[in-house]
């Protein structure tokens, strides 16, 4: 079953559990877009918008150095990310911004006398 949000009733959410690999993939493709624009401007002609999406594409299999330094920058995100954005909460709506908290599964138990 798909959590909602508990305000806006939209799927939404960021949890903690998956914002780590979520910025990490941010991190990478950062790095591969921001190689990709260096390499569309050191070129003198501007080349079919077919052929900036093969060679794009082609970046996938870029060298290891490149795809860590995007895991690294990712990182550093999530940690950030998971400090100041959830803070002490569990999951972020990105539609209305709301903090929710995990349920707790366990049943509470009674005192015993």
């Amino acid at each position: 079953m798909m959590k909602t949000c508990t305000i806006c009733r939209s799927a939404t959410l960021v949890h903690r559990q998956n914002l780590r690999t979520l910025v990490v993939m941010a991190g990478v493709l950062d790095v591969l877009l921001r190689t990709h624009v260096e390499r569309q401007q050191e070129q003198s002609a501007e080349p079919a918008p077919w052929r900036q999406l093969g060679e794009l594409i082609a970046l996938l299999q870029a060298p290891a150095t490149t795809i860590e330094a995007g895991v690294e920058q990712g990182f550093a995100l999530a940690d950030n990310a998971a400090k100041h954005w959830l803070g002490t909460f569990d999951s972020l709506c990105l539609t209305c911004g709301f903090l929710l908290m995990d349920e707790a599964n366990e049943e509470p138990t009674a005192p015993s006398e």
